[in-house]
């Protein structure tokens, strides 16, 4: 089976450009599937950051997306705007979409802009999930009478090395679950974690932004620089792995989110089966992004449980720049930090997860390298 994915040019957010990349990329995958006149689009709103930092999904992407879908389907389509940022940021609603740009969205009658959780969430059993058997999820989610868009932003990541299509739906899950998928044991258990969540209801149709990109520290505390495309696809995994090859992964599957979740078959087993309509890969590819490095995915498999423990980021309080918010307190999935003067960080609870690097607001709660790990980078 082929999974086409079209792509199209983009290098600035001005709107009749976003757009006309938009129709391009769409019409390269065959069109938009068959949509219900109500949708949900979910796109990345992690943090109060404003778009040009690349933290978020561009606010001119949504725009673009639900004019093209009322320009090209149906023009009475009604929308939601909604996502569940990091943590603590769901205390900051206002400020949120203000930053981000989405508030923009509700002022122009495009949309409601939303929290995923404002409808409340539901309890959902999955016996035949991997790591996360009981989810509490966004009730909007699962509602039938919704299509659903995934807009996500490309960027790289401490943990899982990558934010894109898959690890974007992890936002529909409520606190009490995400805190328990960072708090696993095993680097498999917490990316089986993010997929079993990805599962519960695939969208219909998914969208990438990477016309401008985050490379570095991501997800929140990289750099942004500019990727140029946009992408879509009917399938996440597809997107995913095009993206991948475009920061650099010879072999996406190489990166251990994208392989379980091939492995449980929900997209494609290698880039064979991806049919790339609009470019080619080697066109696509940049070959100096600075991606998160990680020896972890390079080892065989049969040896990467033995030094997932002593191959790691570890977080690093920068005391010069803390705001003592107590963000980072509130974040930890394990309680391994408590709060004195500043943050101290209990070394034996740590799990090593790095929510705290990624919601701390100013980056004071920074990255240091394990010992093995810088012996094994020279």
């Amino acid at each position: 089976m082929k999974y086409k994915v079209g792509c199209a040019r983009c290098y600035e957010y001005e709107r009749g450009k976003v757009l006309q990349a938009l129709k391009e990329a769409v019409a390269r995958a065959d069109g938009f599937p068959k949509l219900k006149k109500q949708m949900i689009v979910k796109p990345n709103i992690l943090a109060p950051r404003r778009p040009e930092e690349a933290v978020t999904t561009h606010p001119e992407v949504v725009k673009g997306l639900i004019a093209l879908v009322r320009e090209t389907v149906s023009s009475d389509m009604e929308f939601v705007v909604a996502d569940s940022p990091g943590y603590i940021f769901t205390e900051q609603r206002d400020m949120l979409f203000q930053v981000t740009g989405m508030a923009d969205l509700s002022r122009d009658g495009l949309a409601t802009v939303e929290l995923l959780s404002d409808r409340g969430l539901v309890e959902v059993e999955k016996e035949d999930a991997k790591s996360l058997k009981s989810l509490r999820v966004a009730r909007i989610w699962l509602d039938e009478k919704y299509s659903i868009i995934n807009v996500a932003k490309l960027k790289t990541h401490v943990e899982t090395l990558i934010t894109g299509c898959i690890k974007n739906i992890f936002g529909i899950a409520d606190r009490k679950t995400r805190k328990e998928a960072h708090a696993s044991i095993t680097q498999r258990k917490f990316l089986d974690a993010i997929v079993d969540i990805y599962a519960l209801r695939e969208p219909d149709f998914h969208v990438m932004d990477a016309v401008t990109v985050m490379e570095g520290n991501g997800p929140s505390h990289g750099n942004p620089r500019t990727g140029g495309w946009i992408f879509v696809s009917n399938n996440a995994l597809a997107i995913d792995m095009v993206a991948a090859y475009l920061m650099g992964y010879e072999d996406p599957l190489s990166v251990p989110l994208l392989k379980a979740a091939s492995e449980r078959k929900y997209g494609p087993s290698s880039l064979n089966d991806i049919e790339l309509v609009g470019a080619t890969l080697e066109e696509l590819r940049i070959d100096d992004y600075k991606r998160v490095v990680s020896f972890i995915s390079q080892m065989p498999s049969f040896i990467r449980g033995m030094v997932h423990n002593l191959v790691y980021f570890y977080p690093f309080l920068n005391r010069d720049t803390c705001l003592k918010c107590g963000i980072c307190k509130k974040v930890c999935p394990v309680d391994a930090i408590r709060m004195e003067t500043f943050p101290i960080i209990d070394r034996a609870k740590c799990v090593k997860c790095l929510c705290c690097h990624e919601m701390c607001p100013n980056g004071s709660m920074a990255l240091r390298e394990s010992l093995l790990k810088k012996i094994i980078k020279r």
